[in-house]
């Protein structure tokens, strides 16, 4: 595809949301797969909306350009969906594929939404939002200019952007979540081993610290807020360069007023089994209790 093209695409895409037609689906396929197959999706331009059913079949529907065709290829191991087109154009998939199946959907100006699953999901994105709800095993949602969103998943969750926000709810296990340019906010999650850093934005944690957890919250122009019952056990370890720390909760450890020029200090809650390390360059970092209304300057600031 030349690059004028794909510099069209990206102008349509810029100046129309995706918006789901009203119209007949050009392509409407249903197939039988077998149990343990993996559904691979390549769209290289529009949306993918992929939900669940208690079937063992696929339907595929697809919208788009007289010109185009979508193949569907299936074997004992995989099933995969892509177009082919001899002009240029989007192609907008809704697709309904058993609960049990595996996915992964990539493309580059892709919008993607995966509901009910409850296996393995990866997907990934250049230009597009990502939305998860749900998801067991490895959960990978990934997209450069774009917001990611995960609900409900179950097992080890990476989410990662460039130049949007990230917002992972009801979710557990362990979780690595990263971007540049937006805010992370993790709300009600269980978790042993949270990992997230961003450089302009904003970090709120919200979730019960296990004990001997590890969790490691940083960023460069943002603040941070944890929510910790009064009842948990955690060794907090706080620095940060040009902002202040403080508590709601009592905990034993130095005067809050000696955290300043990038000292690293210790305070302890409980007994102090997990680990939580907070640091901000330029930002305050604040524990308050669950239920609590947010820190001043610490609103998310990404879509809802």
């Amino acid at each position: 595809m030349t690059t004028a093209a794909v510099a069209l695409i990206a102008a349509t895409l810029a100046a129309q949301p995706p918006a789901r037609e009203m119209r007949a689906p050009q392509t409407d396929q249903t197939i039988d797969v077998t149990k343990g197959a993996r559904l691979v999706v390549d769209n290289f331009a529009g949306e993918v909306v992929i939900r669940t059913w208690d079937r063992n079949s696929l339907r595929v529907q697809a919208r788009h350009r007289e010109r185009a065709k979508v193949n569907i290829t299936p074997s004992p191991s995989t099933v995969t969906v892509r177009s082919t087109s001899g002009a240029v154009g989007s192609v907008d998939y809704e697709i309904t594929a058993p609960a049990w199946m595996a996915m992964r959907i990539g493309g580059t100006y892709n919008f993607i939404t995966v509901e009910g699953a409850q296996s393995e999901v990866v997907a990934e994105t250049t230009r597009g939002d990502i939305v998860i709800k749900g998801g067991t095993g490895t959960i990978t949602a990934k997209s450069i200019q774009g917001q990611v969103v995960v609900e409900g998943a179950r097992g080890r969750i990476t989410a990662s952007s460039v130049n949007e926000g990230i917002r992972i709810t009801d979710a557990s296990g362990d979780i690595t979540a990263e971007t540049n340019n937006g805010d992370i906010r993790l709300t009600n999650v269980k978790s042993a081993n949270v990992e997230v850093t961003t450089i302009n934005g904003h970090i709120i944690y919200d979730g019960p610290p296990a004990d001997r957890g590890r969790y490691r919250f940083a960023t460069h122009n943002g603040n941070i807020v944890a929510y910790v019952p009064d009842t948990a056990n955690v060794t907090f370890v706080v620095r940060t360069y040009n902002g202040s720390f403080q508590s709601a909760i009592p905990m034993s450890g130095p005067p809050r007023d000696e955290v300043r020029q990038g000292r690293r200090l210790t305070y302890t809650l409980g007994n102090g089994s997990a680990e939580m390390e907070m640091e901000s360059f330029g930002g305050s970092i604040r524990v308050r209790r669950p239920g609590t209304a947010p820190a001043a300057g610490t609103k998310d600031k990404g879509k809802q």
